[in-house]
């Protein structure tokens, strides 16, 4: 007769342990999409941010069933403390909206953002590709 060297407590604890690292990995993952999208925002320079408040105002959270797991810090630029507000403000807004699964959100909150966008202008969507591309790859690797 062969005897297992565990219980059936062994196998819940290492089930358990196991889905806290995917977890833990999922989370990290999405922050770092989020950090890497939210500098390749900031740093495009093709519209003239005055203040600061626009460049200010982007920012990123990472949710889990609508609780907020990690997120950016909204680094003032310039006299940007408007926009840091704006930023987090609509962050708190839209978390709201999404109480299930993992998110990830980022922003521009300042309510002029799509109009600069609308003149040409890149506030966000000139870093949505390589988010893409990020995301793609994050779950190709997941998925393994």
């Amino acid at each position: 007769m062969i005897k297992p060297n565990f219980t059936r407590q062994d196998i819940r604890r290492a089930i358990g342990e196991r889905l806290v690292a995917v977890d833990r990995a999922i989370v990290l993952r999405l922050a770092f999409i989020g950090e890497t999208f939210v500098n390749n925002a900031r740093l495009k320079n093709t519209y003239m941010d005055q203040s600061g408040a626009l460049r200010s105002s982007i920012g990123y959270v990472v949710l889990k069933n609508g609780v907020k797991r990690l997120g950016s810090d909204f680094v003032k630029v310039k006299n940007g403390e408007e926009g840091v507000a704006a930023g987090k403000k609509l962050i708190k807004e839209l978390l709201q909206a999404h109480p299930t699964g993992y998110v990830l959100i980022v922003v521009a909150g300042m309510n002029y953002a799509a109009a600069v966008e609308s003149k040409g202008k890149d506030v966000l969507t000139g870093s949505i590709p390589e988010t893409k591309r990020q995301l793609r790859a994050a779950f190709k690797d997941f998925n393994r």
